[in-house]
């Protein structure tokens, strides 16, 4: 498995909303002053830089080769405070990762997504503009490699590297290996699952979501809820079981179709299977 924190500009983004309460606009603003953010940012909030990179990192760690378009891709821009607020009464917060992982012996599955990660887990507390990659393998278990990712500093020094190196006839051994033909790439992948829904205050909302989750075979772990202070604009959270993304798409789509749901729901992954051990 490899998953990473792989653009530093949104790490910088969602540490301020974190860590100082911002606006997903007022971090961004922050992160332009700084030179994290480009004039136009899509690539980094919608999360396509980091999609590219974690193609990259499938093919070398991987031998797996996919267009980057398959890969599913969910940026931070529909990331709120309340997302925040959840994530630390789960005791945890929220991390934009890429991951790709074996599904099992023949097939691959990766996204690129806000997820939400334990207090304690290693991504957890990567934050600023820093950049880290967890490699999990069978030789050596869990390793981390950690490293700044935006600022004009880091990339001037990255790109002075590559100029004295080909002005030296610096090379190099070929850096991807042979693909791995016996494994495809599937752009679905289970996980237990964060959904927001916003809602108009109503009797028979709770009894509609079980019944919706059950039509497509989705099991609720837990129902999160701050106490509502406007019953005309009010949400709640739903924490699935581990189920496909598939499912969980279907889910949302027919919940959206209720009068009493306001706008789009909001669903991100959960890093780790074993995220409640300590609840």
């Amino acid at each position: 498995m490899i998953s990473g924190i792989i653009n530093g500009c949104t790490n910088y983004m969602l540490t301020a909303m974190d860590q100082h309460g911002m606006s997903y606009d007022d971090a961004l603003e922050a992160a332009a002053k700084l030179g994290y953010a480009e004039a136009d940012p899509t690539l980094d909030v919608g999360g396509f830089d980091a999609r590219s990179k974690l193609r990259i990192l499938m093919r070398l760690g991987m031998g797996v080769d996919v267009e980057e378009e398959e890969i599913a891709c969910s940026g931070i821009t529909d990331l709120t405070k309340m997302d925040f607020e959840y994530a630390k009464m789960m005791g945890g917060t929220i991390k934009l990762i890429g991951v790709a992982t074996e599904v099992d012996e023949t097939k691959v599955a990766a996204y690129v997504s806000p997820c939400y990660v334990t207090g304690d887990d290693p991504l957890a507390s990567v934050n600023g503009a820093t950049n880290a990659v967890e490699v999990i393998s069978d030789n050596l278990v869990a390793s981390t490699y950690i490293g700044q990712g935006a600022g004009r500093f880091p990339t001037a020094n990255s790109i002075m590297n590559d100029i004295v190196a080909l002005a030296k006839g610096d090379s190099v051994a070929l850096p991807f290996n042979p693909l791995a033909t016996n494994k495809k790439f599937t752009n679905n992948y289970s996980s237990y699952f964060y959904i927001r829904i916003k809602y108009r205050d109503q009797v028979g909302i709770t009894r509609q979501c079980g019944e919706i989750c059950e039509k497509h075979g989705v099991s609720i772990h837990s129902i999160l809820q701050n106490p509502v202070t406007r019953r005309d604009d009010a949400a709640f959270v739903l924490i699935t079981e581990k189920v496909p993304l598939t499912a969980v798409k279907r889910v949302c789509a027919d919940l959206e179709e209720y009068e009493w749901c306001r706008g789009n729901t909001f669903y991100m992954p959960v890093l780790r299977e074993d995220w409640n051990k300590q609840q």
